[in-house]
């Protein structure tokens, strides 16, 4: 009887001791997984550019891959999902390209508005004024300006130059406007 008490001891403890060890690992699995998406890990929608700034270099190289389609034909498209990058040596930020509305008010009252949209080509001058950072779309904050208010800056300009970061798709109407 003494012998099967000790038999039961022993697998108790030992499942136990199995038990907690896995539960540890379940654990510092999970903490690690997390600190990886955090630190390594960058996501890019399929509405955005993404531009990496290497700190160990000063370049700025945007984010593209080659892809075929069903014909063999390769094609240059931006790259898009996850990002895997060192955390402090590489950063990667984003450019929202969806056309936005962009409108001049008065007294609450429309003036004029532009359909525009951002142009890749004209990255490397974008960067030069206004910095790296994450610029997203119509409402998105980036340094205390929305993107949309740097964009129309440029749309509403008087002295009628072409910028080569910004394309106006067309101007829109008073009654076009959606408020």
């Amino acid at each position: 009887m003494s012998e099967i008490n000790e038999a039961r001891s022993w697998i108790r403890n030992f499942l136990s001791s199995v038990f907690s060890r896995v539960i540890l690992l379940v654990i510092l699995g999970a903490l690690g997984l997390g600190v990886f998406r955090i630190g390594w890990v960058n996501f890019v929608d399929n509405y955005q550019m993404a531009y990496k700034f290497d700190t160990r270099s000063g370049k700025v190289e945007i984010l593209t891959e080659e892809k075929r389609d069903v014909s063999g034909v390769t094609k240059t498209e931006w790259t898009r999902g996850y990002i895997v990058t060192a955390p402090i040596l590489v950063k990667v930020h984003t450019v929202d390209l969806r056309p936005m509305q962009v409108c001049m008010n008065a007294n609450l009252r429309v003036l004029n508005c532009k359909l525009v949209e951002f142009n890749p080509t004209g990255l490397a001058i974008f960067l030069d004024w206004h910095g790296r950072a994450d610029y997203e779309g119509p409402s998105g904050a980036t340094k205390d300006t929305p993107f949309s208010e740097i964009l129309k800056s440029y749309a509403f300009d008087g002295s009628n130059k072409t910028y080569p970061f910004l394309r106006v798709l067309r101007e829109l109407k008073p009654e076009e406007v959606q408020r």
